[in-house]
């Protein structure tokens, strides 16, 4: 009886334990399921937002890359075929350009939005040919453009070179964007960092990288190039006399004077406190002898009024011709300023 009893109380206690174990196992199982399902869903909203901006950067790449097929795109789309006649251009194209479509269509990309190579050698290659036989070279390219009313434009273009089935080149499409204004700062920026800011010439730097560019010319085409030199007389002692202020109006004055004497196509530059130099090309060193006595009459008529009296300015000049084909800008200057110092001595 005792030993029944005994086994009872141990079954019921047993019975008891796996009871609250199973409801144990049973809440943690709860507890996981839970925690699972808010994970999935998580996951879920997570996947369902993915997919939606996926879709979305889809139909912007699309529309990006897709360029050629709207015409309320912003960006500039010609077509050309290889003999750079235009065979498509969109709406903005046509607003940007000032150009009527059909002034611009089945008409040459030159002389119309592209003004003509200045290059004199007539088997020289056109920029489209040079597109189409080196692509690669010319995916990424800047010109300059005109449009209708004569407007000079920068324009950024990115080309593709369609091919047919036999690999011929049959097109070049191109997308292009306005750089007009980058440009502009660009040269703005290039100004203030080559022009004396005084007299609005070329300082010394600017003035020597362009003179030994022609001069390399001139050794090509064996053509002659002349270099003259000036120099203010007696400025310091003109400066204590009349005073320093009238120091910046006589250099202005002066280099008004050699703007005048000189052609476009030469170059003036101030290389020195009060010193000058005109590089020109294509002339004969006989033909700068008879400029130097002109700017030296011219500037010494100048007449520069001052507080106690009017000022009178002379210079000196030195001059220098291309001798050989290892000649250079500075060589020609050391010969220039020989002459000066030599003129300057007959002077006294």
């Amino acid at each position: 009886m005792v030993s029944t009893c005994a086994e009872s109380w141990v079954f019921a206690v047993f019975l008891g334990i796996s009871t609250c174990f199973l409801i144990f196992l049973y809440a943690q199982l709860r507890i996981r399921y839970n925690r699972t399902c808010l994970e999935l869903k998580n996951i879920s909203e997570s996947l369902s937002a993915k997919t939606k901006e996926l879709e979305e950067f889809k139909k912007n790449s699309s529309d990006i890359t897709d360029s050629f097929s709207t015409e309320n795109a912003r960006s500039i789309i010609i077509t050309i075929d290889k003999k750079g006649i235009i065979t498509y251009i969109n709406d903005y194209a046509e607003e940007f350009f000032g150009f009527n479509k059909k002034d611009l269509l089945h008409h040459s990309i030159i002389d119309t939005i592209m003004p003509p190579s200045t290059h004199k050698d007539a088997n020289q290659p056109t920029l489209v040919e040079k597109i189409l036989l080196n692509p690669q070279l010319y995916v990424d390219i800047e010109t300059k453009n005109v449009r209708q009313n004569g407007d000079t434009v920068w324009v950024s273009w990115t080309n593709r070179v369609v091919y047919d089935e036999d690999n011929n080149p049959i097109e070049i499409r191109s997308v292009g964007f306005d750089i007009t204004k980058r440009k502009q700062l660009e040269e703005k920026l290039k100004q203030l960092t080559s022009m004396d800011p005084l007299t609005g010439v070329l300082n010394r730097a600017a003035f020597l990288e362009i003179g030994n560019k022609e001069i390399k010319r001139a050794i090509r085409y064996d053509r002659k190039v002349s270099l003259l030199v000036l120099k203010l007389d007696h400025f310091r002692m003109l400066g204590q006399e009349f005073g320093y202020s009238f120091g910046d109006e006589a250099l202005q004055k002066t280099v008004h004077i050699c703007k005048d004497s000189i052609r476009d196509s030469d170059y003036l530059g101030r290389i020195g406190d009060v010193e000058f130099a005109i590089l020109l090309p294509e002339t004969p060193i006989e033909n700068v002898q008879f400029l130097a006595e002109r700017l030296r009459l011219k500037i010494q008529e100048q007449n520069l009024k001052t507080e106690i009296g009017n000022a009178f300015i002379t210079t000196a000049f030195g001059i220098a011709g291309r001798v050989d084909e290892k000649d250079s800008i500075d060589a020609m200057l050391v010969r220039a300023n020989q002459s000066l110092k030599e003129n300057m001595q007959k002077s006294k």
